[in-house]
């Protein structure tokens, strides 16, 4: 081995330190569409991507795939949850950064991991900070809800008809000019 593998190999240690003494939670789709999309805008931005260069997290490719979603088992192992969710991205980022390296794991790819995997664990996304806030409604509340979704809905008819009815004002007074010559 040389040094730049000895060295990469110890800084992909230095990750899964990390990770070693977490306590690891189950993690659903929409919490990690929500951390793909706050890492790649945190670690993706402009600042650190090479001239004419954006990732935009919209992307297809960047979409969230089934293995970031742990629900059952072991949600610490590699392969599966948080874990995995930051390590791919932290690829797509690398590649982003260095698009001529196209290389499966580097020194640089890992530093850009351990940073991902510090700001995850620090950031109190793994206590539930990303899971979507539940609201207990009333009935009345419920009530109110549907009732001003309702107006709303009401309102947006009402302007389309209006603008339906000066197109057919519009039109109709075209047809009579034309029938006048």
């Amino acid at each position: 081995m040389n040094d730049y593998q000895e060295k990469m190999k110890l800084k992909y240690q230095s990750v899964n330190n990390l990770w070693k003494d977490v306590k690891v939670p189950y993690i659903t789709r929409v919490e990690a569409g929500k951390a793909k999309n706050l890492l790649i805008r945190k670690f993706g931005s402009k600042r650190f991507m090479p001239v004419g260069v954006i990732m935009k997290s919209k992307n297809p490719f960047y979409r969230v795939r089934k293995t970031w979603i742990c629900l059952s088992g072991d949600p610490s192992t590699l392969r599966k949850g948080w874990r995995d969710l930051v390590h791919e991205i932290s690829h797509w980022v690398y590649w982003k950064r260095f698009p001529n390296r196209r290389f499966n794991h580097s020194f640089q790819q890992a530093e850009i991991e351990f940073e991902m995997s510090q700001f995850v664990i620090s950031s109190g996304w793994l206590d539930g900070g990303l899971k979507p806030k539940v609201v207990v409604l009333t009935k009345e509340q419920k009530r109110q809800k549907k009732l001003d979704h309702y107006q709303k809905l009401i309102s947006r008819w009402q302007t389309k008809m209006k603008l339906a009815n000066t197109f057919v004002r519009k039109y109709n007074k075209k047809v009579k000019y034309l029938n006048k010559q």
